[in-house]
């Protein structure tokens, strides 16, 4: 995708139903100081409460600079981000959710500086406070995070939080087809970009990413969450299997292990269907393992008394380190 628009920057923003939130997070963005053109990219996937209003109304303050999609009926999540996606212009493509916000004025031009100099990566991101709204309580993210990765690492675990990652865009083309199947879009998008360069970490927290109650990953449950992950990788694996053997090998790893905390919530629910079809996906990538192995790894592990303490206190100095950000306050710009 070439990029004759002049603008550096696109920042990509999805909204439904957040009229609590996303003034701070408009707000957050058009208050970047930067030497380069940005635009925001707003798809609002026709919102039932004053959303829409409030984002029309930043839309007028900034005409030449705020892109508003004011949806008429509403499209879900991934379509949302697939046509909103389709709609940035810049040369790289930021991500702030209605419900998240940045924090220092800096960040874009922090970002874009170190991808306009560094030319082997395809995306920067950097550290940010977790929000646990509904509890007061607040954490930093990525705790002996690695500054340098690649798409091999990328496969083991997503560590990338949307509300932090600044990538090239057009660097894959378009959208694969499958991409409409994926639930969440960050893993999925951000595993295509590895493809094409490696991931840059900074260290300094420049965003609030926000957990509460009405956001659609804090609202699934754990079988929910975990089949989600699952979908997301054998979507991953299937396109990668002829790709890149590293990375497919390393998502291979990855559902393996999610397929088995699925099995072990499913028998602490009694729920024996869900645990023979969850095992029958775990076999149908891991077909060197036999249901007897599969059988044996579903145990839990006996914990040592040293791991039982360790536990205890690892738990402990969570719960006290929660207890002490609940009165501090979150910063802003």
């Amino acid at each position: 995708m070439n990029n004759n628009t002049g603008l550096k920057v696109s920042v990509l923003m999805l909204t439904y139903n957040q009229e609590r939130y996303i003034n701070e997070a408009i707000r957050s963005v058009m208050l970047q100081e930067t030497n380069f053109p940005f635009e925001l990219v707003i798809g609002n996937d026709a919102s039932t409460d004053c959303t829409g209003t409030i984002c029309a109304d930043w839309q007028k303050k900034y005409p030449e600079q705020i892109v508003l999609f004011n949806r008429k009926k509403n499209l879900g999540l991934q379509q949302n981000f697939i046509q909103t996606y389709a709609q940035c212009r810049g040369q790289y493509i930021a991500i702030c959710e209605g419900d998240d916000f940045w924090t220092d004025k800096r960040k874009l031009q922090i970002q874009v500086d170190f991808l306009d100099t560094h030319p082997d990566y395809s995306t920067c991101f950097h550290r940010v406070i977790n929000y646990y709204e509904d509890r007061g309580t607040k954490s930093l993210s990525n705790g002996g995070q690695k500054q340098d990765t690649d798409i091999s690492d990328l496969a083991r675990s997503n560590y990338i939080s949307n509300v932090s990652a600044l990538f090239r865009r057009g660097l894959f083309g378009e959208l694969p087809e499958w991409f409409a199947r994926v639930s969440t879009y960050d893993y999925a998008i951000h595993l295509l970009n590895a493809q094409f360069g490696k991931i840059h970490y900074i260290k300094r927290p420049m965003a609030v990413y926000r957990q509460h109650g009405k956001a659609i990953w804090s609202e699934a449950g754990t079988d929910r969450k975990l089949d989600i992950a699952l979908v997301v990788r054998e979507l991953l694996m299937d396109y990668f299997k002829e790709r890149r053997t590293d990375v497919y090998d390393n998502l291979r790893q990855s559902h393996a292990q999610i397929c088995l905390n699925l099995i072990r919530h499913y028998t602490g629910k009694g729920q024996q269907e869900q645990i023979e079809h969850t095992e029958k996906r775990l076999l149908q990538y891991q077909p060197q393992w036999t249901m007897e192995d599969v059988k044996r790894m579903e145990l839990p592990r006996p914990q040592s008394t040293t791991q039982r303490l360790a536990g205890f206190v690892k738990g402990m100095m969570k719960r006290g380190r929660a207890a002490v950000s609940r009165v501090i306050p979150l910063p802003h710009i």
